[in-house]
């Protein structure tokens, strides 16, 4: 099938829009022709960005996407989807896993402008119809480490080429709100883009939702849609608590944090809330320290200190180091 895809009309798209897929009869052969869909990206300086409208084109069709880097000399995409790896996999080769370097890229030209041609009868692979997730950033980061990067994405339902039917069905509205933003909405299993979002024409019906940030406990919910209404959802995301490991040399250091007492080095601190803290570290006839440490909420954090040595208190005498020598027998 030949596709055509352009940008109409004289304003700028804004971030995630399309043109509206229409057929027309092809000349001179009475065959039908999709003819366009283009998708606009707009990375912005900001991680909680809002994502666009699920967009619907067919499998084997060619998407023209497009948006604005500026200050960057080349973009990263890579998708999710059904049955594909959850970190995601290359536009152009879903056997490339982008939590392996496996990532599609365009350039930014000098004015921040990017352009990629998404082949989607080219993937290296066969996929099923579905809703998949488009996601473009300033560096190579898979899905798991967004965080801290500028990107954008769009969900794109790719259907099965051919003539359909089907019978009217009742349907609503569902928008969906995490506190803070930027959180990625599953429907029912399908990947529906980052929030805030809304989607349109859902059949009525009960839905589950996953909404899952990095630095974030997972939240699992129900929402019920509604005919002709929309059903609007705001979930606050609870911080994901962190460990932190603390090692000193030498070990039975008293550790507090935040001025509490925590136990003796080595020890594993869990369920810190994320941020930054103050270690102090403490043993007779050393010197005493204190640094500040970052927890994180998705990982482990090690820390080594070694304690340079002080005073002794009056009755303690101080450490001892024992050097071993060599000795010679002499005959």
């Amino acid at each position: 099938m030949t596709s055509e895809f352009r940008i109409s009309g004289s304003e700028q798209p804004g971030p995630g829009t399309c043109t509206t897929p229409r057929k027309q009869d092809h000349p001179g052969t009475g065959t039908i022709a999709i003819i366009g869909i283009t998708i606009i990206f707009l990375l912005l300086v900001a991680t909680n960005v809002s994502a666009a409208k699920m967009k619907m084109t067919y499998l084997g069709d060619m998407v023209n996407l497009s948006g604005y880097s500026p200050g960057s000399d080349i973009v990263y995409l890579f998708m999710t989807g059904p049955n594909l790896p959850s970190n995601g996999v290359a536009l152009n080769n879903i056997n490339h896993m982008a939590d392996k370097g496996g990532f599609s890229t365009a350039d930014v030209d000098p004015d921040g402008r990017w352009v990629y041609k998404w082949y989607t009868n080219e993937l290296g692979g066969t996929i099923d119809a579905g809703t998949y997730t488009v996601w473009v950033a300033d560096r190579p980061v898979d899905r798991s480490h967004l965080s801290g990067s500028n990107y954008r994405s769009i969900p794109v339902l790719l259907q099965q080429p051919g003539i359909t039917a089907r019978s009217s069905t009742a349907t609503g509205a569902l928008q969906v709100r995490t506190i803070p933003g930027g959180a990625v909405l599953s429907l029912n299993g399908e990947d529906m883009g980052v929030t805030p979002v809304t989607i349109p024409d859902l059949p009525v019906g009960v839905y589950v939702l996953v909404l899952s940030s990095p630095g974030y406990q997972d939240q699992k919910i129900q929402a019920i849609v509604t005919e002709g209404a929309l059903t609007r959802v705001s979930v606050p995301l609870p911080v994901e608590n962190g460990p932190l490991y603390v090692n000193t040399t030498p070990v039975g250091v008293e550790i507090s944090i935040e001025e509490m007492q925590a136990g003796v080095s080595p020890i594993l601190l869990r369920y810190l809330v994320p941020g930054y803290d103050i270690l102090d570290t403490r043993k007779p006839g050393y010197t005493a320290s204190n640094q500040e440490v970052g927890v994180l909420g998705d990982r482990m954090i090690p820390v080594q200190q070694t304690l340079g040595e002080g005073t002794p208190p009056p009755g303690i005498p101080p450490p001892v180091t024992v050097q071993q020598e060599s000795s010679r027998k002499q005959w």
